[in-house]
């Protein structure tokens, strides 16, 4: 305050007015003075100007406005900012892919909007959408699965042309039905198109769904595509081959004898070798060892037959039968060794009871699969007939296992439970009868009851029919395949598809064994009667009274 006052003296008069009024500043200096409080007593707060002077601009300045003095309260919790979430990538695709896709894309953690349109390119083009779902052929494969034309399985009609095909998908036909090849069932028949099965690479009718995606959207048609490759997979399935008696000795054993090793299946192995598991009746002894068994017919194929079986594509074959002890349990036990030696497993017989009624136990494409082989067969010969049942093994002995209905039930079921699909091998039934006999349908009966979900037989030496039974199929003969023997040469290959379900579908290849025992394949004139054959045996299952 002196100081303003004094500045202001110097200011407004002249030498002797600053004398006085430094005076008068003195006077009222000295009575502030006398008037200030005791100087133990805090001095008053020093007031705030309202304006400053500013030594370079003459214009007084507004002063900010004086913020309130702190207190204990505690500052607000700060509150942590929210990342915003991205925008919904849009998917366009066709109206019948929306349930699945929503499904799929549901496992995914990133955010879906489905958009269903007729042309999802379109929408995709037009900038409607991020990613298109769509039945072209462009893009990521994201799902594919054949379509079949399905006609019930005793249909007399195999095939159509590709232009047939294209006319029943465009107009549909009152005895065809249209289905996917995970569709199927035993009861129908899938038409091959062109020649060409729905599990073969080239068959021309598809599903199909593909992905494409504007170039801002790839990362996440990336993760798209792999998400739904995952979740729309095919249900797994597996493709089992399976043949009749397999004999070689006589002819077919001197030429494996003298190096021929291919010769008995090599007009055939392509299909047998196509096959996730092939599997036949080895209706012979194997190796060197034994002497010939007090029988009518007695077979013993060379060692090397074993590397014929391997070459061929066989996984499993059964030695139920009533000759895989024509040259004694020695023998029996050589063939056994020489088998598993080539890679070759053996089912229905063994060292003993336990051996022989031991399933064989596989996993393909994810399932679980279990093989079981038994012979139930009546006397042969004339008297002092010879009785198989003879060769049941037992606890302490080698054998084969006996068809025995009970045991049969005990062990598919003891093996059910650990597996997905059990496979029964019969060797039963009356040699030369077109209808199964009493003995041969009550064991694939009780296979079928206790679990198994298909029994494969054969033993009669010509085809007989297929019957579908509860949950199960029974194709009780498929007669002979690589035997030199006489009879009819008429014979068929089965391809069997199954999946967690069981038997998906069903497929008969006609053969024919020639004169050396060789099998080929069968001229279409000559498939035509064989198949039709088995299709007419079949109406007359199941057998009146069983």
């Amino acid at each position: 305050m002196i100081s303003v006052f004094s500045f202001q003296c110097s200011v407004f008069s002249g030498r002797s007015a600053i004398l006085s009024s430094c005076h008068l500043v003195i006077f009222i200096t000295l009575l502030l003075a006398a008037c200030r409080p005791n100087a133990s007593e805090p001095p008053p707060p020093t007031a705030v100007p309202a304006t400053i002077i500013s030594q370079s601009v003459n214009t007084p300045q507004p002063i900010p406005t004086a913020q309130p003095l702190p207190t204990n309260t505690p500052p607000p919790t700060a509150v942590p900012l929210t990342p915003t979430a991205p925008a919904p990538i849009i998917i366009a695709l066709p109206p019948e892919w929306e349930t699945a896709v929503s499904e799929a894309v549901g496992l995914d953690g990133r955010q879906w909007q489905i958009s269903v349109s007729d042309a999802p390119l379109d929408a995709l083009n037009n900038s409607q959408a991020q990613i298109a779902l769509s039945a072209g052929n462009g893009g990521a494969l994201v799902y594919q699965e054949p379509v079949v034309l399905a006609v019930p399985f005793f249909t007399p009609w195999e095939a159509v042309t590709l232009a047939e095909a294209e006319e029943i998908m465009a107009n549909g036909r009152d005895d065809v039905t249209i289905l996917s090849w995970e569709e199927m069932t035993p009861e129908l028949k899938a038409l091959r198109v062109d020649g060409q099965h729905p599990t073969d690479a080239a068959y021309p009718l598809q599903k199909r769904l593909t992905l494409t995606a504007v170039p801002q959207a790839q990362t996440a048609a990336v993760d798209l595509t792999a998400a739904l490759q995952t979740a729309l997979a095919p249900e797994p399935s597996v493709k089992v081959t399976a043949v009749g008696d397999v004999m070689l000795d006589r002819l077919l054993g001197e030429l494996i004898e003298q190096g021929k090793l291919e010769f008995p299946f090599a007009q055939v192995a392509p299909l047998l070798q196509n096959a996730d598991l092939t599997i036949g009746n080895m209706e012979s002894a194997l190796g060197t060892l034994g002497q010939p068994e007090n029988k009518v017919y007695t077979f013993q194929a060379p060692p090397e037959a074993a590397q014929s079986l391997a070459m061929a594509g066989f996984d499993v074959v059964s030695l139920a039968n009533n000759h895989a002890m024509d040259y004694g349990p020695e023998a029996l036990l050589q063939g056994i060794d020489l088998l598993h030696a080539a890679n070759v497993a053996a089912v229905g017989a063994g060292e003993d009871y336990a051996a022989a009624h031991r399933p064989y136990l596989t996993e393909i494409n994810g399932l679980k699969l279990a093989v079981l082989g038994y012979v139930n067969v009546g006397m042969e010969g004339s008297p002092p007939y010879f009785v198989t049942e003879s060769w049941t093994a037992t606890e302490t002995t080698p054998g084969v296992a006996w068809a025995n209905p009970e045991e049969i039930r005990a062990d598919v079921t003891a093996v059910r439970d650990q597996t997905d699909l059990v496979i029964v091998i019969l060797h039963s039934g009356l040699e030369y009868v077109e209808q199964p006999g009493p003995e041969q349908i009550a064991a694939a009966y009780a296979a079928i009851d206790a679990g198994a979900d298909i029994v494969i037989g054969h033993h009669p030496h010509i085809l007989q029919g297929i019957e579908y039974y509860k949950d199960g199929v029974i194709v009780y003969s498929l007669g002979n395949f690589a035997f030199q023997i006489d009879g009819d040469p008429g014979t068929a290959i089965l391809n069997v598809w199954l999946d967690g379900d069981g038997v998906r579908s069903l497929e008969l290849i006609p053969a024919i064994v020639q004169e050396s025992g060789q099998p080929r394949l069968a001229t279409e004139e000559e498939a035509k009667p064989i198949r039709e054959w088995v299709y007419f045996l079949s109406r007359f299952l199941p057998v009146e009274g069983q």
